[in-house]
């Protein structure tokens, strides 16, 4: 019997520490880790293969089949974890406990392979086993593709936006390699690559990433300074019990499971399903960030009175366009930071603040999550499972953006075209403006024209200022990928 994916309760046990039923776990041994949950390390290499002999190529992919995490074993690795910290607590040393016990009950490499359309077609693979999302066929690199997103061509002229000479390329497919060790995480990113290239293959390019924490073992933040990865959809009911808040639930977070699987075609007919992903490499330019903020800072204060901003403008500012303070504190439900730590607020929608008062219509969550403000369906089926990690290289910072879906063109290119990159979204589905402007871009990932936008004078408030952003993330290249099931990867070379 097939997985019900449009089965709206969240699946497995709600205890933290039960184990999975067996009717579940004959699936999950089927799908990779990292689609229903993100695999959790601080350190990753991600390895672009191109292949160059299909036969050798296969081979090298059922090779691959016993490496890969499965969802099934990042459960129960997860679940040895909760149980290590748990224990640690009854010790007299819970700290040297808790290290010593995660030292000698190591997870292992955390592993992913995914495929491109490029990559199935050069491994000569059957029609009915390649997925067919219509975006993920014409593939990050299409002209279509690039105009419908925004995205600054793959060439273009001297002096004039372009992509990454390493992402000018074909790239056939990705490695994942992840760990809380960068160390573990080059050794492995090496054997592979050493097999891959006497395998039918070579690396075309690498990017590290390693996650940006405030503290030792503080939230996730990036590199404009904000907490990170707060509001992604969940599909264990462990994990919404986790989140469940007490007096109610305002914004549900759990989420069906056809939001990010599909059926493998190349899989098994029973347990084989994967997850489109989509990948980009964004860089951030945090010195024009920091300049918006300050140039909204300012016509804040100015507005108020006072000539120069102040450090409270600022935050403000930057809680603005982002539509949370840098600690997670949502500007809808606060005026300052108010956030921070392991309990960062999630459970609001936008009900009370109709107009704008207080989160601005274009500020970054409220572009991408309107949270049932349009009273339209589409708003949860839009959702994209984030599963980024932060880069730094030759001087340059960003998000190695990864994100997974059951449908590129409907969800992430739906996202990116008609809320970000829209400017009439999302005002005129709310309230329209007496004033006649638009909305604008989303003033950190919008890609199009810089417009002048309003902003709240005060928090709370009807009044408006006016200031123009500019664009301070850019897009640098990627591609879309599937994430099969590993069925296919071990009947691959068949």
């Amino acid at each position: 019997m097939p997985l019900d994916l449009a089965n709206t309760s969240p699946i497995g046990p709600k205890a933290p520490f039960a184990d999975l039923p067996s009717d579940l776990d004959k699936y999950l041994k089927d799908i990779q880790g990292n689609i229903l949950k993100s695999h959790g390390r601080d350190h990753s290499q991600h390895l672009f293969v191109q292949f160059t002999d299909p036969a050798k190529a296969k081979k090298w992919l059922v090779s691959m089949a016993g490496r890969v995490t499965s969802a099934s074993k990042q459960w129960n690795d997860s679940l040895q974890r909760r149980k290590i910290f748990a224990e640690a607590e009854k010790q007299p040393n819970p700290a040297a406990w808790r290290e010593a016990q995660l030292a000698q009950q190591a997870s292992g490499i955390f592993i992913n392979v995914l495929l491109s359309k490029k990559g199935y077609d050069k491994l000569g693979m059957p029609a009915g086993q390649i997925p067919q999302d219509a975006a993920f066929v014409r593939g990050a690199q299409n002209e279509e593709t690039i105009s419908r997103l925004g995205d600054p061509p793959v060439t273009a002229p001297a002096g004039h936006d372009q992509w990454e000479a390493e992402f000018q390329q074909d790239m056939h497919a990705l490695v994942i390699v992840a760990d809380d060790s960068p160390g573990k995480v080059a050794e492995e990113a090496e054997r592979i690559g050493n097999e891959v290239g006497k395998s039918g293959g070579k690396i075309a390019h690498r990017e590290i990433g390693t996650v940006l924490r405030y503290g030792e073992n503080g939230p996730v933040r990036e590199h404009f300074g904000f907490v990170d990865g707060v509001s992604n959809p969940l599909f264990y009911a462990a994990d919404v019990e986790k989140v469940k808040p007490v007096g109610g639930i305002r914004y549900d977070p759990s989420a069906p499971l056809g939001l990010v699987l599909v059926k493998d075609p190349g899989g098994d007919k029973e347990t084989g399903y994967g997850s489109y992903f989509v990948y980009r490499k964004l860089e951030q330019n945090v010195a024009q960030f920091n300049h918006d903020r300050f140039v909204l800072a300012t016509a804040i204060a100015q507005a108020d009175g006072r000539e120069a901003a102040n450090e409270a403008d600022k935050e403000l500012a930057g809680a603005y366009m982002v539509g949370r303070f840098r600690d997670g504190a949502p500007v809808v439900k606060f005026a300052s930071e108010n956030g921070g730590g392991e309990e960062i607020p999630n459970n609001f929608d936008y009900e009370t603040d109709p107009n704008g008062d207080k989160c601005p219509f274009q500020a970054h969550i409220r572009k991408t999550n309107p949270r049932n403000e349009t009273g339209s369906p589409r708003e949860r089926d839009a959702r994209i499972i984030r599963r980024a990690i932060s880069f730094e290289r030759g001087g340059k910072v960003g998000l190695l953006f990864l994100c997974a879906q059951s449908s590129i063109q409907s969800q992430f290119e739906f996202m990116q075209k008609s809320w970000c990159n829209d400017p009439k979204f999302l005002r005129p589905e709310v309230k329209p403006t007496p004033t006649g402007m638009d909305t604008g871009l989303d003033p950190v990932v919008g890609q199009g024209e810089a417009a002048e936008q309003e902003w709240p004078k005060k928090h709370g408030e009807d009044e408006r200022i006016k200031a123009t952003l500019k664009q301070p993330v850019m897009m640098k290249g990627g591609e879309y990928f599937f994430m099969p099931s590993l069925s296919f990867l071990k009947k691959a070379g068949a």
